[in-house]
């Protein structure tokens, strides 16, 4: 019965498959129709409308009348023009009505309205406001083409821009109705085509008088309004033609079906096609057409005949009834001839039910958990194994007839005593058998079983038996001692280790990880994974870390371990992290965190060592010169000043031949000191060499700051001072450049600085040997 059913069903579902790819083929087929049309229609309006403009529009006497209206202001110059334009072109718009030509319209710079053949009487009007293509054909002064709804009316609009002697003098359009293409259409009769337009664009753009005039409502969709002129209702010529579309309100009626199907893919601006069977088998084809603007602002629908889909849905049906008798009439049989069948079948099943089940519900438990039961007759000494046991001992179920001999056999030699002893207790004093042992494989494996058994019988006759069962337990064994060796590992381990969950609560840590963090193991338990270590500079937490790990089941790189008994204290650490899961499927977190502090301390040794000048601890020329890029690079991009001072002691070498090199050592080491005094904290001293020093002052407001800060190094560097007994007067040159005044790259700056520090020392020279003649 339910195979019937679900043949009957399959039938059904191939019918009905058949049946709507029949309609999708039909609106494809029609939707194609209506795109090689509407192509067709607007690459020969395109063409057309440019060949009108080249041979008749863009000639020197037209553009000159162009050219003189857009250069006056006087109404009645404009009004002559626009007479002699409408007399010379007047024979051409009659020719062009023709061809469906609805519109020849010329505009002036600003889309003004300056003569329009078609309407004569309006002119004058700001069209910029409600021609979107008119603004971009005035913004790019290139040619547009598009459907565009105007003043008067809408229409598949060309506009090109107009120029004398290469001067923009406006722009003039030829619009196509899409009356002239039903008219043309020789697919009337089978088909009839509308023009929907949007609503919004009516009421906006077109005047009220010829609202009421050229548009009347959709019934397919209230959003759109219907070309009076372009509707086959409203046609008298092609009355006789579309006749089977027209009467009785035929196409009233297809509106009304079709408006609930279309509203959600009109409202979106889709090409699609729909087809319906009531009231009469149609397929209605929509593509949206594109304005000027680029957006859409109309759409052109196709209404066809489908007499295929109508002669579809009827042979779905027949197709469906026959369908329906054959399977019927097979699930009559099928059922006539298994009934009988199904009775005798029911009475075999259930009594072969009744002996298996027990077995097989016994045999699956023993599969599922590794364990067989055995029997022993103690004074046969004849054994019985389940499937299991065989399994267990490494043999295919019935390879053989076991017995006592074959089962010590499978014992390992060096437990055999131990059941030899577990087996004489157990019949001496009739305890229970209870022993682990291991067994092995006729191919070698090891493996390790519980056997447990208890006595049976020995009363009224009857036998006396050991019955029992063996579990297999290799895994538990091995994961045991897999566990007692990986405990052995972390508590010897000098790595500080972490297992935590995966809401980052720590499970467990070795002791290594309790010296490090200087945390007892209780209070390590249960604690957030978070609060013993972060990543430095990261302000995000462990968060990035976590990721890499979820995504990666890996990361590697340094973090910081805080310590429990000196808050804010702690230590780095080389970190490896990895993602593990449980077999109960539980995320787990491990942590290997390595000591690296000693590492660190040599590193920042070194580089201060690197970056720092030995004597007076100041920074060096290098790192001196890393500061100076840097600030000259936020200065570029901020706009801001950067100071470059640079300083030179005044007669040191008398002083270091005179007094020894300790002197001179002690006396640079001094004014390092007074110049580091009276600087910004953002600001730096460096030693250049020698006797030689430079000073950053980053960012001033004002370049008189710089200035300031000149004055205090001089009174700094010019007073006296004791060094090892003697009383010296130390001098300097000071130098300065002010960026970007004085140059915009380090080498600029530095010799503008250089060379003023060298022109304070000449002056001070000359100035010392004015006085030395003078006296």
């Amino acid at each position: 019965m339910l195979l019937g059913i679900f043949v009957f069903a399959l039938l059904i579902w191939v019918h009905l498959n058949t049946y709507a790819s029949l309609e999708k083929t039909v609106g494809e087929r029609a939707l194609n129709h209506l795109q090689v049309e509407a192509k067709s229609l607007t690459e020969f309006q395109a063409q057309f409308a440019r060949q009108v403009f080249e041979d008749n529009l863009d000639q020197p006497e037209i553009l000159f009348l162009v050219h003189q209206a857009a250069n006056t202001e006087d109404m009645a110059t404009r009004a002559r023009l626009r007479q002699d334009l409408f007399e010379r072109l007047g024979p051409l718009y009659a020719r062009l009505k023709t061809r469906g030509v609805r519109q020849l319209h010329f505009h002036l710079p600003g889309a003004i309205s300056f003569a329009r053949f078609h309407r004569p009487e309006r002119f004058g009007d700001d069209l910029w406001p409600v021609r979107m293509g008119l603004r971009l054909v005035n913004t790019t002064r290139e040619p547009l083409s598009g459907f565009e709804e105007g003043r008067v009316f809408n229409g598949f609009r060309h506009i090109f821009p107009l120029f004398y002697q290469g001067e923009f003098i406006g722009s003039v359009e030829t619009s196509f109705s899409f009356r002239s293409f039903l008219l043309n259409n020789p697919d009337l009769g089978q088909s009839v085509y509308r023009l929907l337009v949007r609503r919004d664009l009516v009421v906006d753009k077109v005047w009220d008088a010829e609202q009421e005039e050229n548009y009347a409502a959709s019934s397919l969709n209230p959003r759109f309004v219907l070309d009076r002129h372009a509707d086959v209702l409203q046609m008298p010529e092609l009355a006789a033609v579309a006749r089977s579309w027209t009467d009785e309100g035929r196409l009233q009626k297809i509106d009304t079906v079709l408006a609930a199907l279309v509203e959600s893919p009109m409202r979106n601006w889709e090409t699609f096609s729909t087809t319906i069977r009531q009231p009469s088998p149609i397929v209605a084809s929509f593509i949206p057409v594109e304005a000027t603007n680029g957006q859409p602002g109309a759409y052109l629908v196709r209404y066809s005949e489908a007499p295929e889909v109508a002669a579809g849905w009827v042979s779905l049906w027949l197709k469906i009834a026959l369908s329906a008798v054959l399977v019927l009439l097979v699930i009559v049989t099928v059922v006539l001839l298994n009934r009988r069948e199904i009775s005798r079948a029911r009475e075999r099943e259930q009594f072969v039910r009744s002996l298996r089940a027990r077995e097989e519900i016994l045999e699956e438990a023993q599969r599922l958990a590794r364990l067989g039961n055995w029997a022993l007759d103690i004074d046969s000494g004849r054994i019985e194994w389940s499937d299991e046991v065989y399994r267990i001992f490494g043999y295919r179920p019935g390879a053989f007839e076991p017995t006592y001999a074959r089962f010590i056999e499978a014992v390992h030699p060096a437990d055999r005593a131990d059941i030899e002893r577990q087996l004489g207790r157990t019949l001496a004093r009739a305890e229970s058998y209870d022993i682990e042992h291991r067994v092995r494989f006729p191919d070698g494996e090891i493996r390790y079983v519980h056997e447990r058994g208890m006595l049976s019988g020995g009363t009224n006759g009857a036998p006396r038996r050991l019955l029992g069962i063996v579990q297999d337990i290799t895994e538990r064994v091995w994961a045991g001692r897999e566990m007692r060796q990986a405990a052995a590992i972390l508590e010897a381990t000098s790595e500080a280790v972490l297992i935590v969950d995966q809401d980052l609560q720590v499970l467990s840590a070795n002791p290594a990880m309790e010296r490090v963090s200087r945390c007892p193991e209780g209070d390590l338990l249960g604690r957030y994974l978070g609060g013993l270590i972060s990543r430095p500079g990261d302000s995000g937490g462990l968060g990035s870390v976590i990721a890499t790990l979820e995504q990666d089941g890996a990361w590697d790189g340094e973090l910081w371990l805080h310590q429990c008994q000196d808050e804010g204290a702690g230590v780095p650490t080389r970190a490896s992290l990895t993602s593990i899961t449980t077999e109960l499927d539980e995320r787990r977190y491990v942590a290997m965190l390595s000591d690296i502090s000693d590492s660190k301390s040599r590193e920042r040794a070194m580089w201060h060592q690197a970056h720092h000048d030995p004597l007076t601890g100041l920074a060096n020329r290098t790192l001196f010169r890393e500061h100076f890029e840097r600030e000259l690079s936020l200065a570029r991009r901020y706009g801001d000043h950067v100071g470059l001072i640079y300083v030179d002691l005044d007669e040191f070498k008398p002083i270091n031949d005179a007094h020894g090199h300790a002197v001179g050592d002690a006396l640079l080491a001094e004014l390092a000191a007074r110049m580091l005094a009276v600087i910004r904290e953002t600001d730096i001293v460096a030693r250049l060499g020698g006797d030689q020093f430079a000073v950053l002052v980053a960012r001033p407001q004002e370049i008189v700051d710089v200035l300031l800060v000149i004055d205090k190094l001089q009174a700094e560097l010019s007073r006296p001072l004791e060094v090892q007994g003697l009383v010296l007067q130390p001098a300097a040159s000071i130098g300065m450049a002010i960026f970007p005044e004085d140059g915009k790259t380090a080498e600029a700056l530095m010799s503008a600085a250089d060379a003023r520090m060298y022109e304070e020392k000449r002056f001070r020279q000359d100035r010392q040997s004015g006085e030395a003649t003078t006296t």
